[in-house]
């Protein structure tokens, strides 16, 4: 039997990345949706660092669970060819990693090059 191959491509945010990306809009004040590239440049070049934008997130995150815990989502990483759906709690917390990704993902960030050995 042939290995299974996911149809979508590995630069497609995951739903961690996908809610980063929807913090980071929410505590730059900014709607994510209907923008022209242009635009989600110039957001991008007014957003805080990484670190400071990260810290931003998470104090966001802990406002969220600890206001409207039972509001929030769960979340399915149900793909195609998965047997059965399963649903995790909404994070409490968004990684370095996760925030980074997410914006090299969205184009809102441009990825460090590699170092050659």
């Amino acid at each position: 039997m042939a290995p299974f191959v996911r149809p979508y491509p590995t630069d497609t945010p995951t739903p961690h990345q996908e809610i980063a990306l929807d913090l980071v809009f929410l505590v730059m004040d900014e709607e994510r949706i209907n923008r022209r590239y242009d635009e989600y440049m110039n957001i991008a070049a007014r957003s805080p660092p990484p670190k400071v934008l990260l810290h931003l997130i998470n104090e966001r995150l802990h406002l969220l669970h600890r206001d409207h815990s039972h509001l929030l989502p769960k979340i399915s990483r149900f793909r195609i060819g998965d047997q059965h759906i399963v649903y995790e709690p909404f994070p409490k917390s968004i990684s370095a990693e996760t925030l980074r990704l997410a914006l090299i993902r969205s184009g809102m960030r441009q990825p460090r090059r590699k170092r050659r050995n």
